[in-house]
């Protein structure tokens, strides 16, 4: 995608009081910055303890920030290269997908350590939580295929063919699927949570990356890398929308409860798009010093987590507000 060099290890916070050096749109502007450590690679708000969770690429751990004043409480050391990161509400567990080891590290938010891990398909880069059945959804991108672990016993279930080279997941509680952004592919697969089973493929714009689910509106968001846009899917018919454009190479997607809106991470144009769910359209744009990479929301301050990195010798977490 892009490369940047990183070195060393930082464990030094930095609190941005005032937006300065911050061009911002309307409301939204950055109130704090965290350092953790190398590439931050995806982030979980946790509710059971309001914690955040921050995978960290190429350090092969997981920073926890705590989110009353902002630090960082600890850093635990997970498989290589962990790619993504989610929380299972069922057993307060924090879920890491490790793409080298080709595994799945799963973490007691209670003690903050690691359980157990489980061994998945090749290169592994992202997960989702079903709610409908408690179990995790593990998109193995070398492999085409989704795997399924089993919330209650930790083991894996079994392996769903899909599109190729799949990097995205999101559940759909309208319906119970799991639908899965297929990078290669140029297209969204939808699983029927039954079963497991791929019940339809939908065409996306060019480099489908990310994707989010609108409870607001029903409809699901899919980030095209190579297309600059976000595509929208109906959440009655399953059919697509439309297209939005949004900044240069869309790579995360996160949606905000508190205004209904999504918020898209533009590597490129290191920004921040936000799309008004009524019109699909952007109605803010917050620009920020960093590399944009990951998006999470925090419903305990109502702010959206950015991971980045300012000068490519650190990792960095942005607040915006």
């Amino acid at each position: 995608m892009f490369s940047i060099v990183f070195a060393g290890l930082i464990f030094t916070l930095m609190i941005l009081i005032s937006s300065e050096g911050v061009d911002h749109v309307f409301g939204d502007s950055v109130i704090s910055t965290i350092s953790v450590e190398k590439f931050p690679q995806a982030i979980v708000f946790n509710p059971a303890n309001n914690n955040i969770y921050v995978a960290n690429r190429d350090s092969g751990t997981v920073s926890i920030i705590e989110s009353t004043n902002n630090t960082v409480i600890k850093n635990i050391e997970v498989g290589m290269s962990p790619q993504a990161i989610v929380f299972n509400p069922a057993n307060n567990n924090i879920y890491v997908v490790n793409k080298i080891s080709n595994s799945i590290s799963i973490i007691d938010s209670n003690t903050n350590t690691v359980i157990t891990e489980v061994d998945v398909g090749r290169d592994p880069v992202a997960l989702e939580f079903n709610p409908a059945n408690n179990n995790i959804y593990v998109a193995n991108s070398g492999s085409g295929t989704v795997s399924v672990i089993g919330g209650s016993n930790q083991t894996l279930l079994g392996n769903t063919v899909v599109g190729t080279e799949p990097v995205a997941l999101e559940f759909n509680p309208a319906n119970n699927n799991i639908y899965v952004a297929n990078r290669d592919s140029g297209t969204v697969s939808i699983i029927e949570s039954t079963n497991n089973t791929v019940i339809n493929n939908l065409e996306m714009g060019l480099l489908p990356q990310a994707i989010v689910f609108n409870p607001s509106n029903e409809n699901t968001y899919v980030a095209n890398y190579g297309s600059g846009t976000v595509s929208v899917i109906g959440g009655s018919n399953q059919t697509l929308l439309g297209n939005t454009v949004v900044g240069t190479e869309p790579v995360a997607l996160e949606f905000n409860p508190a205004n209904n809106n999504i918020y898209v991470a533009n590597v490129v144009s290191n920004s921040v798009s936000i799309i008004d769910s009524i019109s699909n359209d952007i109605s803010e744009t917050v620009n920020i010093n960093n590399v944009p990479l990951a998006l999470t929301y925090n419903p305990s301050n109502n702010g959206t987590y950015v991971t980045g990195t300012l000068t490519g010798t650190e990792g960095l977490v942005t607040l915006i507000h």
